[in-house]
Formats: C-alpha cells, structure tokens, sequence
C-alpha cells in the first residue's frame, strides 16, 4: 500500500511530467558573435562577387591602393586628386574589405552605397571622364545590389532581435 501511495505522490508532484521530458531552457544568443558571423558572410561574398567589381570602379580613391595617372604631378591635379582620395576614404575606406572603414556602420555603409548607386553619382563623372573602364555595367550592378540587399536586410533583421 505504501508503495502505490508513493507513486500516487510522486505523479501528483511533478504532475504527470516525467524529468526527461522538461525543455531545456534556450541559452541566450550572443549578439555580437552572430553580427560577426554575418560579417564574415557578407564579406565571403563581397570578395568573391563585388570586390572585383569595386576594384575596377571605386577602389581608385577609395582605399590605400591608389594608382596615380601620369597627370598626378602636374600641379593642381595632384591636389584635387589628393583631396578626392582622402575625402572619399574618409567616408569609405574599402583597404581592408567588408565591412568598410570610414565613419559608417556596415548597415550605414550599404545604405550609402545603394543610395549612391541609384542615383549614379558613383564613380563621379569627373573621375569617370577620366576613366571610361570605371563605369558599372547593368550586369555589375545587378551583382552590387543583390549583396547589398541581402546584406541589408540580414543586418537589419539582426537588429530587430
């Protein structure tokens, strides 16, 4: 009898659950480390499909890698184009792949760069003028805008979490 009292007692305690069948509770996602992950994927992308593109259209003045024309030494070019290149890695330094440095976040940066692109002031016409191969084809911008859309909406996405 007191072995079928225990019993009793026993599934009115834990209410007919068994141990084993408790969830485990969730372990809370570290923001940071999946930011980073997604970093890292945007930028694995960025490399393989963008970069090539930027390094014929952008990377010109926006990063360390500058190839100078021949004109850098006349005076009065070579301070305009300094200006150029400094300005323009101030707001978007590409050196060192995705994200970017410059004052933007990496949400900030393909914002502006999108924006950019859509109203076609990037490459500016003057460096354009200068530089026929730096225009961004149809098929080009078709690569920069799947990226950026699919990176600004994971990194938003994140943000919401």
């Amino acid at each position: 009898m007191g072995f079928v009292f225990l019993i009793a007692v026993s599934a009115l305690a834990h209410k007919g659950e068994h141990h084993g069948d408790q969830k485990k509770e969730e372990e809370p996602v570290d923001a940071s480390s999946l930011e980073e992950k997604l970093l890292q994927k945007l930028n694995e992308e960025y490399v393989a499909n963008v970069k090539p593109i930027f390094q014929r259209s952008c990377m010109n003045c926006h990063s360390t890698n500058v190839d100078y024309p021949w004109y850098h030494i006349l005076p009065g070019a070579k301070q305009l184009i300094d200006y150029d290149v400094t300005e323009a890695k101030v707001h978007l330094d590409m050196t060192k792949d995705f994200p970017f440095g410059g004052h933007g976040t990496p949400l900030e940066d393909l914002e502006a760069i999108q924006s950019s692109l859509e109203k076609g002031t990037m490459p500016p016409f003057r460096y354009r003028a200068m530089h026929w191969s730096s225009r961004i084809g149809t098929d080009d911008l078709g690569t920069i805008q799947t990226w950026i859309k699919t990176g600004l909406a994971e990194l938003r996405s994140l943000k919401t979490k």
